[in-house]
């Protein structure tokens, strides 16, 4: 069965949603089907009529200041319909799992970049090649700044953002053999099916529908509808394919970005990365 979203985009369940089954019983998965023929939709394979493809510049610099950001190039480029930086923001200029907000939705002039590939400007187009291309002509200077990239020297200099302890059992117990290791863990990544996503489509209210794939729809709610400002009832978030999570999906991808410039240009807006830019993005399971 093929289904019509809002705005066009579409998705194919191929089992009855009447299937249903009982604690102790093996239930088939709707999905299952569909994915072992290579039909099933993951968010990057979404579409709507008419809609542009968003691109997102990000810092080439682990630590920096930016001192300008010069968009003409880009915006008279051929298809391009939108080039965004942090001054066009509508709302909160924050976001993040934690309180207080920390991650910023761009980085504007005169701010700190913090870690290679924070977000700096956005661009949507009519071709997503003409959309890479208008980010590479945003010409941004940047003030490089030492970088520490160490965790224990950031502890040791008093760096570290955050610091997490957790205790189990008796902290001050006695025993015959006491262990008392240092752990080191490499970074872990799923390399999702379906590369993060986003597939924003405005409604006739001034809201937007959101397809996306995360795996917390809740607690993404709250976050983007304070940085577009929008009530909440006017923003719609919905389960695109995922394609995998365990850990990485908790924060947002290209949720904001996707529905910023979808608000401005009135049309439906889908951002999604590549295999390359999946793997390099700063969102990634916690090693341990």
């Amino acid at each position: 069965a093929r289904s019509e979203l809002p705005g066009g985009a579409c998705w194919r369940s191929t089992t009855p949603s009447s299937t249903r089954g009982g604690i102790g019983q093996s239930v088939p998965r709707p999905d299952g089907p569909a994915k072992v023929r290579g039909e099933f939709s993951f968010g990057s394979d979404l579409v709507a009529p008419g809609m542009l493809f968003g691109k997102t510049l990000r810092s080439p610099h682990a630590n920096a200041v930016i001192r300008s950001i010069d968009t003409l190039d880009a915006v008279g480029m051929p298809g391009v319909r939108s080039v965004l930086t942090a001054a066009d923001l509508p709302g909160a200029r924050f976001y993040s799992l934690h309180k207080p907000p920390d991650q910023p939705v761009l980085v504007g002039v005169g701010e700190e970049v913090r870690y290679r590939g924070e977000q700096v400007a956005i661009v949507a187009a009519d071709h997503p090649e003409q959309a890479r291309l208008a980010a590479e002509a945003i010409a941004v200077e940047y003030e490089e700044l030492p970088a520490v990239t160490d965790p224990v020297e950031a502890l040791r200099q008093g760096l570290a953002h955050r610091e997490l302890i957790i205790r189990r059992g008796d902290v001050a117990a006695t025993a015959a053999v006491v262990v008392d290791c240092y752990y080191e863990l490499g970074q872990q990544d799923q390399a999702p099916l379906g590369p993060e996503a986003g597939l924003a489509i405005p409604t006739p209210t001034g809201g937007a529908d959101l397809f996306v794939a995360t795996q917390s729809l809740h607690v993404d709610l709250q976050q983007v509808k304070d940085a577009l400002a929008l009530p909440k009832l006017s923003v719609h978030l919905h389960l695109a394919g995922v394609g995998c999570a365990f850990g990485p999906r908790d924060d947002l991808t290209f949720h904001i970005h996707a529905w910023l410039p979808s608000l401005g240009t009135c049309l439906a807006v889908k951002i999604f990365s590549g295999r390359v830019g999946s793997f390099s993005r700063p969102v990634h399971r916690q090693p341990v």
